[in-house]
This record gives structure tokens, sequence and C-alpha cells, in this order.
């Protein structure tokens, strides 16, 4: 069964981690008020909650029984998630006054704020990382696949790629941003839950490999998605580039290899195997 775009197991997985996500952003005095307002106002408004939906459910097609032993991961994705948009909006990059139909937390609440509490979930997501319960080894791994993906060769360097892209992009250079600043993170949130999971290198390998081609995809359809409601963001996209037709073909054969990657991993990923047409095929 399908609601709001995903399948019943992973709409269940979204309200576990909505409740996770609203226990741990439940500060006590020690943190400012108006700092947790913001941290909370920017991670528990409108979300699909992808990345985490993508690392618990890695988490038990690996193999992953205690469920508590991977939610600190999927909440510390969606942190890490969350500080990128809110510093994706800010003046002096993607300069966006809204976000998910609602004011970006700079123009709710001042630049400075937006920036500090950006830089507390950043921190913020890996202190719950660290004190996940497990296998010390395990969370050690995962965790060094999410700083790959947010670090200078993956998230932050598809930022500076965004910045150059304003001026100046072809398509391949396109591509290379859109693997960074989406793609590897995405990779690392499916990766990092198959690892506390119980998953070895070959599996972990596969799931990169599905990881970034649904990244992959994920980016080529919000381009497509922009094209279609004529969005007015000053910004290169795939689609502007080469067109609706032949974008919407390239998203076809993201998901294809996104598809058959999944099932190079066995029926255990058969749920995650059915993700990438539900993104091919996603209206928002």
């Amino acid at each position: 069964m399908i609601r709001n775009g995903l399948p019943s197991v992973m709409e269940a997985d979204r309200g576990l981690i909505e409740v996770e996500l609203r226990r741990a952003l439940s500060f006590g005095s020690a943190v400012p008020t108006r700092l947790a307002q913001a941290m909370r106002y920017a991670v528990l408004g409108p979300g699909k909650r992808l990345r985490p939906i993508l690392a618990l459910e890695a988490f038990r097609a690996a193999g992953g029984r205690n469920p508590h032993t991977v939610l600190p991961f999927c909440c510390g994705i969606e942190l890490i998630h969350t500080f990128s948009l809110v510093h994706d909006d800010l003046p002096s990059m993607d300069d966006d006054d809204f976000r998910r139909g609602r004011p970006s937390l700079h123009r709710k609440y001042g630049e400075a704020t937006a920036i500090l509490a950006a830089d507390a979930l950043f921190a913020y997501a890996f202190e719950l990382i660290a004190a996940a319960p497990g296998d010390g080894r395990r969370k050690l791994d995962a965790m060094v696949a999410i700083c790959r993906a947010v670090g200078p060769a993956g998230m932050a360097g598809g930022q500076v790629l965004d910045l150059k892209a304003r001026t100046h992009s072809g398509v391949r250079e396109l591509a290379a941003l859109h693997r960074k600043k989406t793609a590897e993170f995405m990779s690392a949130a499916l990766t990092a839950g198959a690892i506390v999971g119980g998953a070895g290198k070959p599996e972990q390998e596969k799931l990169r490999d599905a990881g970034l081609a649904l990244g992959m995809l994920f980016q080529t359809t919000d381009d497509l998605l922009d094209e279609e409601q004529e969005s007015d963001r000053d910004r290169t996209t795939m689609a502007a580039l080469c067109g609706g037709a032949r974008t919407r073909r390239r998203a076809e054969r993201q998901a294809r290899l996104s598809r058959r990657a999944f099932d190079r991993l066995g029926p255990r990923y058969r749920m995650l195997a059915a993700l990438p047409e539900l993104i091919l095929n996603r209206c928002s």
C-alpha cells in the first residue's frame, strides 16, 4: 500500500522517526530558548524524512534487530540534512526566503541565529550518533561513511560547485555537483544503516552504488519538478541544460541503475528496490 508517496512500511518508519526527532529536540534549560526554538522550527516542519528512512530500512534489510541502535543515526542524518538546507537558504548561498512552504530559518529568526542553529544541529547530530548503543566498530565505520559524504569531497564541495554553477555549468559539471551535494549523502544514509545492521563490505559496496544512483535520480526529478512548476529560483538545472524530455530519459536510466543495484542485493532489499520507481514518478 502507498501513502503519501511511500509504501506503508516506510510511512510507519517516518512516524517512528518523527517521534524520535521530537524527543531528541526536547532540550532542557542548558540550551538557550531562542536557539532551541530555531532548531525545532528547522527540523520539525514538513519533510519527507527520506534519508533517515533509507538508513532504517537498510538496517533492517542487513539483518539489524534492535531499532534503538540505528534510530540515533536516523535522527543524526536528518539533523545533518536540515543543517545543509539552512545553509543552502542563506543570503550568501541560494538566498531563498521559503523552505517547505514556510519562511526559511534566516527569514524567521534572522541570519545570525540561523547560522548558529545550523551549526548546533550539525554538532548535535554527531553527539546523538556517538551516544548510540551497539557495536563500537560498526558505529565508527558508519560515522566515517557519513563524514565523508558531508565533508570537502562531498556535500561541502558540492555547495562550492553550486556557487560556481550560477555563472557557468555544463552537463558534466552539473552531474558532479549533484553527486557531491545530494547523491553522496543519500548513499551514506543507506550504507550507514546497513553497517549498523551488520552488513559486510561487499554488501556495503553494492548499497553505495544503489544509493548513488538513487541520489542522482532524486536530484534529476527535483529538476524536472522545478521545470513543471516554473520555479523562479535562479539556478542551473539539468532540465534547463538538456530540456525536459532528455532529462526525463536521464532520470529513467538512473532509476533502472538503482533498481538493478538493489535487486543484486537480493530479496531482503525488495522494499528499497521499489523506491526508484516511486521517486521517478513523484509529484513533490
